[in-house]
């Protein structure tokens, strides 16, 4: 009685401070609750960080601690991926197993900002805790939030574990269907608690910069954990305090349950940073105030300093064209380290208009990646000499770059000056992780990854990738597959034991450009560490940069666990029609595939990415096929989250290499594909958005 007087208490007091008190001023720092979501302790707010916001970081709360991560992909929407270790629970009754391992659950949270904070309407939010996962710790809620100077009121309604303290009755209650453990997504259980909780919080900005007081009304009574722990709460308010430091890195300290000290420790980046680690270590863009060449140089020796100049700025030219007496000079370059297209371009035409004569005032440069010719630029030097000069502003010459679909017939227009065959190679530590096991919560492998290629002709190309085992704790690996399906993928244990040395790729690539909108590719070899085979694929790419379709279709075979050249039984055919639709503001990227996977099943995956300035992409991924959730295990259906990652971001050199990480619940063998070769989507990617509107501080970098 008195828990539910105390309530009502704090109720409206903070009712009436969110839906009463004028909207005063600005938005205070963002912080993380214990749940890696914005909020106050246990309860959420109303408030989310801005677009590209991205946290990591870790939390003790006894029995709980917790490692999340949280991240904003698009304005007014959050993603919090999070492990849960009860530690006063085992993962396993067979000590022999699991050992002493505690229990770890994993969990996804969204949440949505419904309404933005105005004059006269709170910020209104629409979250969902441990939607994807055992549901252990699922909840829902719905939360306002009123900033008044530096004090930020929250007043909301808790369904689920946010509810399990309520005294307000659910006319929502229904049955729940869902099985506690099964890793999948339900909609019967939302909103279905037997009652609702009143949630309530408050956050004073301190004078102390960064420093922020915190207080909440824990509505949680803590008597239906999971695995029956049920804990002591001996006060429902949450106290404590959070700091931001300058480097971005945030802290907290509270009191809870008035009984126990928590902590968190979060590490937070802005993914919307147009930049990252300055290039200190590119070459400096080319000095277009230096005296133009000889108005009587001769094609060979324009090409010769147009060639030197070049490769000054790491990039190759790959042919070179000019008819004596003729205005225009052609030109084809191949990838440079630059991630951007418009970025290359740039440097690249104010190389020919230093080196150039006077008389040559037009420039056609066409990009080459594989053997296709990506885009083609005309460049008007006359006008791109004037803007060094003063002359002109650069806004007036952007707007007189034309960028278009090259034409085939013309894309070899240029003399072909590069030599074949071309070799390469290159040598990188890798980290290979996998987390939240049974048998142990990580499994990692440091290795050397030895990569080389051989380029016979622009089109043709062989590549491959040794893997020499440095460290790894795979020895500890014991879970074997389950699997009612064949074993196209839960056989991963085998292939990490006995594939420390490995051959992890060896292919061969024709890539070939049909019409200026239509692309081929011929693949055959070694494709990754467990298959090998043939493989075809074609891409229609239209003028319009937002949308492209493409089908491929391969057969391939499972390879041995020891990853040589040796195969094992298991062989299928696979093959998907995909749709890829782009929307540019903000950049993201939405992929449909339908085909048959390989274990035999047929359905469809729908993949959803975020690109941000920088390059960084963040996406999700979920696919269905005709196989039954019974069939498929434990989890239902394939999904994820994954991380793109150009190192450009992370080093003082300009490169376009990147790196991966993916966060995938369970590795089954329903709904997976095969890498078969080069994507011809990815090959083209880049050069494709060349073609949007030109930005001066990439043309210029």
């Amino acid at each position: 009685m008195a828990r539910a007087l105390d309530l009502c208490l704090v109720s409206v007091i903070v009712a009436c401070a969110v839906s009463v008190l004028p909207a005063r001023g600005q938005a205070s720092t963002v912080f993380p609750s214990d749940y890696g979501g914005g909020g106050f302790w246990q309860t959420p707010s109303a408030r989310l960080a801005r677009e590209g916001a991205l946290a990591a970081g870790v939390v003790g709360n006894s029995p709980y601690n917790r490692l999340f991560v949280n991240v904003v992909p698009v304005d007014g929407a959050e993603i919090t991926f999070r492990y849960t270790d009860i530690t006063n629970r085992l993962y396993s009754s067979d000590p022999e197993f699991s050992g002493d391992q505690s229990y770890k659950d994993r969990g996804l949270d969204l949440r949505f900002l419904l309404q933005r904070e105005t004059e006269l309407w709170p910020a209104v939010a629409l979250g969902f805790r441990d939607l994807a996962g055992t549901q252990l710790f699922s909840a829902q809620y719905l939360v306002a939030s009123r900033r008044y100077y530096d004090l930020d009121f929250s007043f909301g309604l808790g369904w689920g574990r946010l509810g399990s303290g309520g005294v307000l009755p659910n006319p929502l209650k229904r049955t729940a269907n869902a099985k506690k453990g099964a890793d999948q997504i339900t909609v019967d259980t939302l909103f279905s608690s037997r009652r609702i909780g009143i949630l309530a919080g408050l956050s004073w900005d301190t004078p102390v910069e960064g420093l922020q007081l915190v207080a909440e009304y824990d509505n949680n009574d803590y008597q239906s954990e999971p695995f029956d722990n049920d804990l002591e709460v001996r006060w429902p308010v949450n106290l404590g305090a959070k700091y931001r430091f300058a480097s971005g890195m945030t802290a907290g300290l509270s009191w809870q349950r008035g009984s126990i000290f928590s902590f968190h420790l979060a590490f937070g980046v802005d993914l919307a940073t147009p930049s990252g680690v300055p290039k200190v270590l590119d070459p400096a863009p080319p000095q277009m105030e230096k005296t133009p060449a000889d108005m009587r140089s001769s094609s060979a020796e324009m090409e010769q300093q147009l060639r030197s100049q070049l490769e000054e700025q790491r990039i190759s030219l790959q042919g070179f064209s000019w008819a004596d007496g003729a205005q225009t000079v052609k030109l084809q370059i191949s990838p440079a380290p630059y991630r951007d297209s418009l970025k290359l371009l740039g440097r690249t035409a104010r190389a020919a208009a230093v080196v150039l004569p006077e008389r040559i005032q037009h420039l056609q440069v066409v990009e080459k990646t594989s053997g296709v010719a990506s885009y083609q630029a005309q460049v008007p030097l006359t006008a791109l000499r004037e803007v060094s000069a003063g002359k002109q502003p650069a806004a007036n010459f952007l707007s007189q770059v034309k960028i278009s679909p090259a034409d085939v017939s013309e894309s070899d227009a240029a003399e072909q000056l590069a030599e074949y065959p071309q070799a390469g190679w290159s040598l990188n530590p890798v980290l290979r992780s996998s987390i939240g096991g049974p048998d142990r919560f990580y499994f990692g492998q440091l290795w050397l990854k030895l990569g080389g290629y051989v380029n016979f002709t622009p089109n043709w190309s062989l590549d491959g990738v040794l893997g020499f085992n440095i460290y790894n704790n795979f020895d500890d690996l014991k879970l074997e597959s389950d699997s009612q399906l064949p074993r196209v993928r839960s056989d991963i244990k085998n292939y990490l034991k006995d594939g420390e040395q490995a051959l992890v790729r060896l292919e061969s690539n024709y890539i070939h450009q049909f019409a200026p909108t239509w692309y081929g590719r011929l693949s055959g070899g070694l494709f990754e560490e467990m298959y090998g085979g043939v493989a075809g694929e074609l891409l229609y790419r239209p003028d319009n940069p937002h949308w492209a379709l493409g089908v491929n279709v391969n057969r391939v075979r499972q390879r041995d666990f020891d990853q040589r050249f040796s195969f094992r039984d298991y062989q299928v055919t696979t093959g998907h029609v995909t749709g890829y639709f782009e929307f540019t503001r903000p950049s993201v990227l939405v992929k449909l595939s339908a085909g048959q996977y390989l274990a035999g099943d047929r359905g469809a995956t729908l993949d959803v990415s975020r690109q941000f300035p920088n390059g960084i992409r963040i996406g999700a991924f979920a696919t269905k096929t005709n196989v039954s959730a019974q069939q498929f295990g434990e989890g239902e259906f394939d999904k994820g989250i994954y991380f793109i990652l150009p190192l450009d971001v992370m080093l003082p050199r300009s490169t376009s290499g990147t790196g991966a990480f993916l966060l995938r619940p369970l590795t089954r063998d329903g709904g997976q594909m095969v890498r078969d070769g080069r994507s011809l989507y990815d090959i083209t990617y880049g050069a494709v958005k060349a073609r949007l509107p030109l930005r001066d501080g990439l043309f210029f970098e």
